[in-house]
């Protein structure tokens, strides 16, 4: 029997972190899209994945060095919400972006809109 999760669950779920503010790893499937032409892309499957999270400054300096941001490229907002993206953390230092309504399983249940 297959259950399912919906995709407002998933969203939580991916939020979550560990009593340390770590992110938790997570199984996913998504699907990628071409916008340029309009096509549907590849099928891809994330094993351990971690959701980015801003770092928390509890009583700490934000020190630029401590971070892999650069000082000297203009970043662009990413403005997740409007987008309806995530980045993601495949491994240490792979950060992949996806659309969360292409997210077909999380951990091995499949997504309902």
């Amino acid at each position: 029997m297959v259950k399912h999760i919906f995709l407002r669950q998933v969203i939580e779920l991916m939020k979550m972190t560990d009593e340390k503010g770590n992110a938790i790893p997570f199984d996913i499937e998504v699907r990628t899209f071409n916008k340029n032409n309009n096509s549907g892309g590849s099928y891809r499957i994330y094993k351990g994945a971690k959701l980015l999270i801003a770092p928390k400054l509890k009583g700490k300096k934000f020190i630029e060095a401590d971070h892999f941001y650069r000082v000297d490229k203009l970043r662009k907002r990413p403005n997740h919400w409007e987008n309806l993206t995530r980045n993601i953390e495949i491994k240490p230092g792979s950060v992949r972006k996806i659309k969360i309504r292409y997210i077909i399983k999380f951990n091995g249940l499949e997504v309902a809109y």
